[in-house]
């Protein structure tokens, strides 16, 4: 049997917009994941912390941006923390094309080895699965904006 739906607007769209952010951070976060793990397994062999750090700084600030969609969808005040995690939502785009560029793209110039070309691909398809990722998060931003914008009855955002 079907649970009937909620008579109050705010309810469903807040529980919509959280829905919808919860699964994209969820998703969001495995590219993030594995070129953290990668970048401990290079750390280990003598490489630089860069990446893992990386992935940990843009795990943090997509979190905090995501946090920020929803909490302003519930119609809650602008604190100073949404200040600093919109201003931090450039760390994962920047970070996805670093990784797209630097270790994706760069890798194929770098010579025709099986490794460097696994490597390569690798690279670059976690850095466009970063920015696309990245992206539905906006999305959902926008999203949020539209279907909370009326909801008031006056034109207002909640």
């Amino acid at each position: 049997m079907n649970q009937p739906a909620s008579a109050d607007p705010y309810a469903a769209v807040n529980a919509a917009i959280q829905n919808l952010m919860a699964n994209r951070l969820g998703r969001a976060f495995v590219p993030l994941g594995l070129l953290f793990a990668w970048g401990m397994a290079a750390a280990f062999f003598g490489g630089g912390f860069l990446m893992p750090v990386g992935a940990l700084a843009s795990s943090a600030a997509t979190l905090a941006y995501g946090q920020r969609i929803v909490q302003r969808a519930f119609g809650r005040p602008n604190r100073p923390w949404m200040s600093a995690a919109a201003m931090a939502s450039v760390l994962a785009p920047m970070f996805g094309v670093y990784v797209l560029g630097w270790l994706g793209l760069r890798g194929f110039a770098l010579g025709f080895a099986a490794s460097t070309i696994i490597s390569a691909t690798l690279g670059t398809v976690l850095g466009v699965w970063i920015l696309r990722s990245w992206m539905r998060i906006v999305e959902i931003e926008r999203l949020a904006r539209v279907m909370t914008i009326n909801l008031d009855g006056e034109g207002g955002t909640v």
